[in-house]
């Protein structure tokens, strides 16, 4: 480890480690500091440090004795805190004002640095102790506060004076360190003190920055990157090449030999390479070295390196690309929002299918979200990385389609492409293809398709060859498969090779839980919305589903003049609509409490009408006189279901229950029922 000498007279003890303490503050842990003292140095004794530091002038001509190399030795510049010097600059202009050290060289200097500060509204006095200052009534001084007359009504003491920034610039270039950890404290350390020369502070800063830059530059690169010096010195790498050789320590003041061992030794005495190759510890590297001249002398060599194996991901990610042709999954399963049960069972099996390869089918009404599951299982499949081909089945015309899947060879017909087209089954090749719509594909393309499904292979139109391919088939449809089986417009064979894995979306009728919370999200949480509207939107049936949801959601934001959304705010055909309750019917016949459930809200209302609170237990009693068997925990029970479809509302305290105006018009439509049966 290099060494840095303090040489003192050995008189100021508290000075020397002042001093000494301010070396630590920068080179600590990377170089040592030893302390030297005059009346210890006996003729013939050597300093044998790296530098040498010393007070004044007088002091480095008289050290210059016990060194070997008169270069070493280094005059301090000191300088003052900058938090002390803001103690002068607030005196009044053109006042006396006496400067005391602990001797008269040192008295001059503090009197010299203190203008070269700026301080220079002020009258500086230098302290004689054979003079009379009886008109002074303040004195700076720099830790020497016993040297003050006693005369002096307020002594200002700036501390002892720190090493300027200037010398410590001097001591790295003679120690020629170049670490970033040092530069760092410097920069920390040079924010504390008022440089003499602030120019060299700010270039000293910009340098440092600019470093941390070129650094941050050049560690962002893949490639391995060197520059060395003209003797083989290295003096910049990036952590790219201490991966490529597997390296663990830091390079930098290293020999490049140490580097290029066995079978790199070309790399060393070749003048320049463009793109070679060399085989190192197993692994194959492209090399690319360019030697550096400046003034026509060559100064250095750089060095580009690349492992070959990252050349060729790069390539395979380059051609990823190119298949994609933009066409990329962009969701998955997080995107699909729900509060619903039955859409959360139905991405716990999409969730599931996704780790399979076996084909997919996609079933469900339009605009119910089916490609955005076709996206998710692809994002979380082990084919993520590589394309998603989408394609609608129904949009476009037969021939064209044709053509599209399936690719043609050159030539193959008028207007075809000289070097013929890939299709898209082979543009997918390792990933997914999503064919959108497959109930509307034509039936003889339907036998093309079961050709690859089966045999996973693909024949270009009007070609002979076949070509092996490997890709995950997801397949959807808002027909009914069965009813176009049975009407001769879907091949059956194909049909049991699509459904391996069958996934069913639910309409938004079957999930109105969701219907207000995509509401929201859709107004960007912008708006409220009246209890009036919710029954409204509830009550609709939705047969576009989230796409007609989304159509609404922007129809409000054009209508709604505040942020509450109320009846006027809505599309006219959502108003006034017959409203049926299917679905509540539905939801009570599965749970077999149809008729009682009728007859608990009819209760409840009629305990509403005459302003009387209600619960179980009233229900129950007055249940019994339709039928004795019922009991309080099945009321409970029905209860609870009606609290969920939102016919009843169920209070905890003396409230009770009350029927909700959807529940009312629940029982109109039940006794409207019954009439038209009667």
């Amino acid at each position: 480890m290099k060494s840095i000498a303090v040489v003192t007279d050995g008189i100021n003890t508290r000075l020397e480690s002042f001093l000494k303490g301010n070396l630590e503050l920068v080179f600590k842990g990377y170089i040592n500091i030893n302390s030297y003292y005059f009346k210890d140095l006996k003729e013939g004794d050597m300093i044998k440090d790296d530098v040498v530091l010393v007070m004044i002038e007088e002091r480095a001509l008289r050290v210059q004795k016990h060194v070997l190399d008169s270069k070493k030795v280094v005059v301090i510049n000191r300088t003052i805190k900058e938090k002390e010097i803001y103690k002068i600059f607030s005196l009044p202009r053109n006042m006396d004002i006496l400067v005391v050290n602990d001797n008269m060289h040192t008295t001059l200097d503090m009197v010299s640095l203190l203008y070269q500060l700026g301080v220079n509204h002020l009258n500086l006095i230098p302290y004689n102790e054979n003079n009379i200052y009886s008109n002074i009534k303040i004195a700076v001084t720099p830790s020497e506060c016993e040297k003050v007359p006693s005369f002096i009504e307020e002594i200002i003491d700036v501390g002892h004076r720190c090493i300027d920034i200037s010398t410590f610039i001097k001591i790295i270039n003679k120690l020629s360190i170049d670490n970033k950890e040092i530069s760092k404290r410097l920069i920390i350390y040079s924010d504390q003190v008022v440089s003499i020369d602030s120019g060299v502070k700010n270039k000293y800063k910009e340098l440092y920055i600019k470093n941390e830059e070129l650094d941050t530059v050049i560690n962002l690169s893949k490639n391995g990157i060197m520059l060395a010096s003209e003797d083989g010195v290295i003096t910049v790498h990036n952590k790219s090449l201490l991966r490529i050789f597997d390296i663990k320590q830091d390079m930098v003041g290293q020999n490049i030999k140490d580097l290029f061992k066995e079978g790199l030794e070309k790399l060393i005495y070749k003048e320049d390479l463009i793109d070679e190759v060399f085989e190192f510890e197993n692994k194959y590297i492209n090399v690319n070295k360019k030697t550096i001249v400046n003034f026509g002398q060559k100064t250095g060599m750089y060095f580009n390196i690349q492992e070959i194996t990252y050349i060729k991901q790069m390539e395979q990610n380059l051609s990823k690309k190119l298949r994609e042709k933009g066409q990329i999954a962009r969701y998955t399963f997080d995107d699909i929002k729900t509060v619903s049960d039955n859409m959360n069972q139905s991405i716990k099996l999409a969730s599931k299918i996704s780790k399979s390869e076996l084909t997919v089918l996609i079933t469900g009404e339009s605009g119910t979200g089916k490609e955005v599951f076709a996206q998710s299982i692809h994002n979380a499949s082990n084919r993520c990385n590589q394309p998603f081909i989408a394609v609608n089945c129904a949009a476009m015309p037969e021939n064209l389609l044709e053509s599209e899947l399936f690719g043609y060879k050159g030539g193959a017909f008028t207007g075809a492409l000289k070097e013929g087209k890939k299709g898209l089954f082979e543009q997918a090749n390792n990933g997914s293809i999503f064919l959108d719509e497959i109930g509307d594909m034509p039936i003889h393309l339907q036998t093309k398709l079961l050709r690859v499904l089966q045999e996973k292979q693909v024949m270009r139109i009007g070609s002979d060859k076949v070509m092996d391919i490997d890709v995950r088939i997801i397949a959807a449809t808002n027909r009914n498969l069965t009813h176009r089986i049975n009407a001769g417009e879907f091949r059956p064979d194909l049909f049991y090779r699509l459904n391996v894995l069958p996934i069913n979306i639910p309409p938004l009728r079957q999930r109105k839980k969701d219907i207000i919370l995509f509401l929201i999200h859709f107004l960007k949480e912008k708006y409220e919305i009246c209890d009036e509207a919710r029954v409204t939107l509830f009550s609709y049936d939705w047969p576009g589903n989230i796409r007609e949801l989304k159509n609404v959601a922007a129809y409000i934001s054009t209508m709604c003049e505040n942020n509450i959304v109320t009846m006027k705010d809505l599309p006219f055909y959502l108003l006034n609509i017959n409203e049926n309750f299917d679905y509540e019917l539905q939801v009570l016949d599965s749970r077999k409490c149809t008729n009682k459930a009728i007859n608990i809200i009819e209760i409840i209302k009629s305990f509403n009408n005459a302003n009387k609170a209600v619960g179980r237990i009233n229900i129950t009693r007055a249940f019994k006189k339709i039928d004795a068997s019922v009991t309080e925990g099945e009321v409970r029970k029905i209860l609870s279901i009606l609290n969920d479809i939102g016919l009843v509302s169920s209070n905890i305290g003396r409230k009770g229950s009350s029927v909700t105006d959807k529940g009312k018009r629940f029982l109109t439509y039940i006794d409207n029922k019954m009439s038209d049966t009667i």
